[in-house]
């Protein structure tokens, strides 16, 4: 195990802003037979891409293994890095072993040592795992790479809900409804996701687990049941509800109990998000006479408006609070972009300016990235930035439109 202070260490380079130089190794198999060994290539390209994703780690690979030679690390530091990354993996039974190792360049103290398991099908949920540990060794913060996004699609002629990787891989359908599926929201642990769907004649409130199994019904009202949002903790749902008069924000439990009413508007409010900390909710009402984003505490009261200009759809609340992503469309305008208003500074930054209409942002857990919707290549497709707009690109190429994007946390 390593010790504290060489945590630190890194802990204050990647608060600087520096990247940290990772040098990886050629990981190498237990059996010297073509299956382990393609397996390694494949797994090692996995990590690679994985850590250069967070913007953290500049990464040079090398087509050296390291074995814990005292002299090679001299070759190492000639590279200019930082840490070595080197890997082992074996197959037993269709269960692959991976043992990662980080090696501290500078005195040869091992940062990290620890054995990953999973099925070799599925290899790079393996990766993905052992990506995380990584990423939580140097900055103390949960990685993502094991994360996913649930959307709606209309491949199938109906709108169901698929869940894809966050990286584009797997997508993977988990409706099969054969109806209209909107509002995909993960659950806080990652395990449900909470949706409206049209399947039985009236917009309600339904939950299933991650794969698509043990379907429950949460509100079932006649009228509206739809725009979901999980607190915090997981024991509540805000929706927006019209029980046959104007759509307000009611929270339910997650058996589907009524516990509250939180608004009281003539208009419509809806698209609601609690804050992290569990205290406001951020909603959209068009009281004011077209769509604007509010904040209201979690009880309803102390309901102010957040200075937008436009017609403002989806806010997305990030994980540390103190910002919320949202798409917009000025008056005038045909498409929508996201947008992110800065809390502390009461500033808005348009994040999006590509052709097409840019909506429905959702941020990633680690809050440095947003999935959401476009139609710049003439369908709904996704796409992820960073939190400041730079780095725009294509989630995957998928079959039919997808809309509505949603993070797991």
């Amino acid at each position: 195990m390593p010790r504290l202070g060489a945590v630190d260490v890194y802990l204050k380079l990647t608060a600087k802003g520096q990247k940290l130089n990772i040098g990886m190794a050629r990981f190498s198999a237990t059996n010297p037979d073509i299956s382990e060994a393609e397996l390694s290539r494949k797994i090692h390209d996995v990590i690679r891409n994985d850590l250069l994703f967070t913007k953290m780690f500049n990464i040079t690979t090398f087509n050296a293994a390291y074995t814990g030679k005292k002299e090679e690390l001299e070759y190492w530091k000639n590279q200019m890095v930082d840490v070595v990354l080197s890997a082992k993996i074996s197959v037993n039974k269709s269960v692959c072993s991976l043992t990662v190792n980080l090696i501290n360049v500078e005195n040869g103290e091992v940062m990290l040592d620890k054995t990953f398991k999973g099925n070799s099908g599925v290899f790079r949920d393996t990766a993905h795992n052992a990506s995380d540990e990584i990423v939580l060794r140097f900055t103390g913060q949960k990685g993502i790479a094991r994360s996913k996004i649930v959307f709606v699609n209309d491949a199938s002629k109906s709108k169901e809900l698929y869940v894809v990787d966050y990286d584009g891989y797997n997508s993977k359908k988990i409706t099969g409804d054969n109806s209209i599926n909107l509002f995909p929201k993960w659950s806080p642990d990652g395990e449900k996701i909470a949706y409206t769907t049209y399947k039985y004649g009236n917009p309600d409130l339904y939950m299933i687990n991650k794969d698509g199994t043990g379907k429950k019904a949460l509100s079932t009202f006649q009228g509206l049941n739809i725009s979901p949002a999980w607190s915090p903790d997981g024991r509540e749902l805000a929706l927006t509800m019209s029980k046959g008069k104007s759509p307000n924000l009611y929270v339910i439990n997650i058996n589907g109990e009524m516990q509250r009413k939180l608004t009281y508007s003539n208009g419509i409010d809806g698209s609601a998000c609690y804050s992290p900390n569990k205290r406001e909710i951020v909603f959209v009402s068009d009281r004011s006479g077209f769509p604007q984003l509010y904040i209201a505490d979690t009880d309803g009261t102390n309901v102010r408006r957040v200075p937008t200009e436009g017609y403002s759809d989806s806010p997305s609340w990030s994980p540390k609070g103190d910002k919320i992503v949202y798409s917009m469309r000025y008056p005038g305008e045909s498409y929508f972009n996201i947008y992110l208003y800065d809390i502390a500074t009461d500033k808005t930054i348009q994040l999006t300016t590509a052709s097409g209409s840019n909506e429905a942002p959702s941020v990633s857990l680690d809050g440095k990235f947003i999935v959401f919707s476009s139609t710049r290549n003439s369908k709904k497709e996704l796409f992820v930035m960073c939190i400041d707009g730079t780095g725009e690109h294509r989630l995957a190429e998928i079959k039919g439109n997808s809309s509505m994007p949603h993070w797991s946390q």
